[in-house]
């Protein structure tokens, strides 16, 4: 039946269209627009298909599904569930179609460990429920204590946000115990298949063995302080360790330093010069002095940051670690205790990060589970132009000089950390040299990555990837590489 006479037609239009005007003004004063709103409205349906329990040998199993289907006009992504229990309330995050988070404590007072399991079917990508899309989500609980009462009434909500805007939608599914059909079984998701292990990115300008000479190869150049008296070599072997670089200085309070070629630092992200190094005490070799990484601003040593392992007098074991800065206007260090010995190998890392692009912010050094740092002044601004190696002599009369034995420069990432991505979660990761040494290994969690330490290694050539199930059994054969640096980022395909 329609409205026939045109008057009343008329102010039935007028009123509908004051009540959509009056909505929308309300909205713009408490600080929304229709558009936020509509997202923000819980667009989705959702219910408690079943529910089961079982005791037995102390221990109390659930299953709950929840069926939501999207019948909004924008795609989500579920990133969480809120599961009640008689004890309280749980947040689980969800990270993929199958999702293992144990251990869990639920409640105060009399509180419960229980694992979970969440098993996602009819989402797309692992964890999306588009636009029009229905979805299952289970819930496996096997706990210690009693979570549920027959009779009592609880709930799951899930927290999905869309894909593309900065909103979201929540649903709360309600259930009473005793009053909803038992759970079938739900099969796992068939177990992914790996297909290969590829390196995605590297983070690393330059590194260096020094297997071959690099002063007569012009990879570095010795450079010095204006009034140094400084050498450098090549030498195959010393200390019990080959393919390696000293440096030498016979003048006191003067910068010598190795610098690479042909390397064009940023100056908006951190940079990071990994090292190994020895200072010596031999023959006419045994004056104290610094012994490290440096990035400088120019070839000629006028302005520079330095950092390493600093020997300050001739007991056999003094020292420091430190941080300086020099300027023709400015000389300033910082250090902290750490004992140096003579003849002894050293693994640190020299570190300058960046407030803004041509604004760095702080100068660090790293050694062995502890390290020193200075936050930069205005006038100890520098953007490095160089990156290298060098020492400054302390005393007289005689000389001083260090080995080094290696030298790895990043960008952007940790040069002691080598990451390994989109693994399911309890997946291993084992890394080894050419020679089958394990330097490193770990699990993947519910993030699927593993990052693996090789401090002190740096440069791991023909190293070896190694990948296995949470059984330990192999996923794929063993995968070559011809060098594995610290920073560089691998992932499991397939």
């Amino acid at each position: 039946m329609g409205i026939e006479h045109p008057i009343l037609g008329l102010m039935t239009f007028t009123l509908i269209a004051a009540m959509v005007v009056s909505a929308i003004v309300l909205l713009g004063m408490v600080g929304m627009n229709v558009h936020d709103y509509i997202l923000k409205t819980p667009v989705t349906e959702g219910y408690a298909t079943c529910f089961s329990f079982d005791s037995g040998a102390g221990r109390y199993k659930y299953n709950v599904s929840i069926a939501v289907a999207n019948s909004g006009r924008v795609d989500l992504r579920l990133e969480k569930l809120y599961v009640a229990t008689e004890r309280g309330l749980v947040e689980l995050r969800v990270a993929s179609q199958y999702t293992v988070i144990r251990g869990v404590t639920v409640g105060d007072e009399d509180s419960a460990v229980v694992d979970f399991e969440v098993i996602l079917l009819g989402f797309t990508r692992d964890t999306e429920l588009w636009a029009g899309q229905r979805g299952l989500i289970r819930i496996n609980m096997v706990s210690d204590k009693q979570l549920y009462m027959t009779g009592g009434q609880y709930s799951v909500t899930a927290y999905l946000t869309t894909i593309g805007f900065e909103a979201f939608a929540v649903r709360e599914a309600r259930f009473k115990v005793g009053e909803v059909e038992e759970c079938p079984a739900v099969p796992l998701p068939p177990p992914t298949v790996p297909g290969d292990i590829i390196l995605v990115s590297r983070a690393a300008l330059y590194w260096d063995t020094f297997d071959t000479n690099p002063i007569i190869n012009d990879r570095m150049t010795l450079v010095q302080e204006q009034g140094a008296q400084c050498s450098a070599d090549h030498q195959v072997s010393r200390h019990g360790r080959s393919g390696l670089v000293w440096i030498e200085s016979r003048a006191r309070f003067k910068e010598c330093a190795l610098l690479v070629q042909g390397v064009t630092l940023p100056n908006d992200r951190p940079i990071f010069v990994a090292f190994t190094a020895l200072i010596e005490n031999y023959g006419t070799n045994d004056q104290p002095g610094r012994f490290g990484a440096i990035l400088s601003w120019d070839s000629s040593l006028t302005r520079y940051y330095t950092g390493g392992f600093d020997k300050v007098n001739p007991l056999p074991s003094s020292g420091n670690i430190f941080v300086r800065v020099r300027t023709p206007a400015t000389t300033a260090t910082s250090s902290g205790v750490y004992g140096v010995n003579w003849n002894t190998w050293y693994d640190g890392v020299l570190a300058l990060t960046y407030r803004l692009s041509n604004i760095p912010s702080t100068l660090e050094f790293y050694a062995d589970g502890i390290y020193t740092s200075r936050s930069l002044a205005t006038h100890e601004w520098l953007t490095p132009n160089f990156v290298g190696l060098s020492i400054y002599k302390l005393t007289d009369p005689k000389h001083m000089r260090a080995y080094f034995d290696s030298m790895l420069v990043t960008v952007g990432a940790r040069p002691w950390i080598v990451r390994v991505e989109s693994l399911q979660p309890g997946w291993s990761v084992v890394l080894k040299d050419s020679s089958g040494m394990i330097i490193d290994s770990g699990v993947a969690g519910l993030g699927g990555v593993v990052e693996l330490n090789v401090w002190g290694v740096w440069i791991i050539k023909n190293g070896v990837i190694e990948l296995y199930d949470s059984s330990g059994n192999p996923l794929l054969p063993p995968k070559s590489f011809s060098e594995i640096l610290g920073g560089d980022v691998y992932r499991v395909t397939g």
